[in-house]
């Protein structure tokens, strides 16, 4: 595929070529709103700047990839590793070296926020496992981050900064629906008890998909509560089940993680998968093709977040933005569409 050039962002934007290159270059001449819409439009098309920068602007070429761990979402998924993968990739070819670090909530975040922005130009912040309160927080010590930032899979910082991510409310409103349109009118949910906010999005999928389809005579929602750590939800499931609860026709599980685990716990149970009960889950990490049968999932790109992400960091970095003055340039929320990934999980009934 042929590089995207600044010719190609002005003419999808409708806008004139050297409109584009003062908005990419952080030159007044243009207003917030479209520079706004030229970062969103060359993040979403893979434009890659120039890598000749000038001196001041390759004094520092470090880029901190900060996975932040709190209740244990990130530590249980591969997710990271691809986010970081995509990442690593575009910062290569920008001329950046890409450290990881991980950020723990339990200790002193001033040491640490002191740790990962020391001797770095940007910072990618893989967000998954904060919290609301977590998110203010972090503000709290912005002050102390004189370079950009850019928020991964967690649309909570989008009023203060950048925010790259999944749409997981239509994406799980999809994958329910999908379910119902497989024939399911018993509908069930695998439900972490630990919340973080894309959770919290797609059980509002859930709940949209059921009201759309309100009409169809669907059993009221069957929701297991189980912990995010699969050894822990497989015995949460497992006592469910031994309580003498029966599950429903087909279940949608909030990470594949959890949809594995429940395949686990259903067929040791005696339970079919999917002659006796659906499963689709949400990602599409490794386990899914590494268990029997393997699991239908919704699609996340993730290596695409990585990449969109450290190409509008790059942006940002050209610019002279910091955490504290993006706001005043538009700050991006850009949120990647998924798509179902039909394995062997889910059976279509009639």
């Amino acid at each position: 595929m042929p590089d995207v050039t600044a010719r190609d962002l002005a003419a999808k934007l409708g806008i004139s070529a050297a409109a584009v290159s003062m908005a990419l270059n952080g030159k007044p001449g243009v207003s917030p709103e479209t520079r706004s819409k030229v970062l969103a439009a060359a993040a979403e098309l893979g434009y890659a700047t120039p890598k000749s920068r000038q001196a001041e602007q390759q004094a520092k070429n470090i880029l901190s990839f900060v996975i932040f761990t709190g209740i244990g979402v990130a530590e249980q998924t591969t997710f990271s590793n691809f986010v970081m993968r995509g990442a690593e990739a575009v910062a290569k070819d920008l001329g950046y070296r890409l450290l990881l670090h991980y950020f723990y909530a339990d200790q002193p975040w001033d040491m640490q926020i002191k740790h990962i922005v020391n001797d770095a130009c940007g910072v990618i912040l893989l967000a998954t496992d904060v919290t609301e309160p977590q998110r203010n927080l972090f503000i709290q010590y912005s002050d102390s981050i004189s370079i950009p930032v850019v928020v991964v899979d967690n649309f909570l910082f989008s009023a203060y900064t950048d925010c790259v991510g999944n749409d997981n409310t239509y994406g799980v409103k999809s994958a329910v629906s999908y379910l119902i349109e497989c024939g399911h009118r018993k509908i069930g949910y695998l439900r972490s008890k630990q919340r973080v906010v894309n959770f919290d999005d797609r059980e509002l999928g859930v709940q949209l998909s059921l009201a759309e389809h309100k009409e169809m005579g669907l059993d009221p929602l069957q929701v297991i509560d189980v912990d995010i750590s699969p050894d822990q939800a497989y015995r949460d499931v497992i006592a469910w089940l031994n309580a003498g609860n029966v599950p429903a026709a087909a279940f949608f599980a909030e990470n594949d993680m959890l949809a594995a685990t429940f395949i686990r716990a259903l067929k040791e149970c005696g339970y079919r998968v999917p002659d006796d009960v659906s499963v689709i889950g949400f990602d599409d990490v490794q386990i899914c093709e590494m268990v029997e049968p393997p699991i239908t999932t919704m699609q996340a790109f993730k290596e695409r977040l990585g990449r969109v992400a450290t190409t509008l960091l790059d942006f940002r970095i050209r610019s002279g933005d910091t955490l504290q003055t993006s706001p005043h340039s538009g700050l991006m929320k850009i949120a990647l569409s998924l798509q179902l990934k039909e394995r062997a999980s889910v059976k279509k009934i009639g």
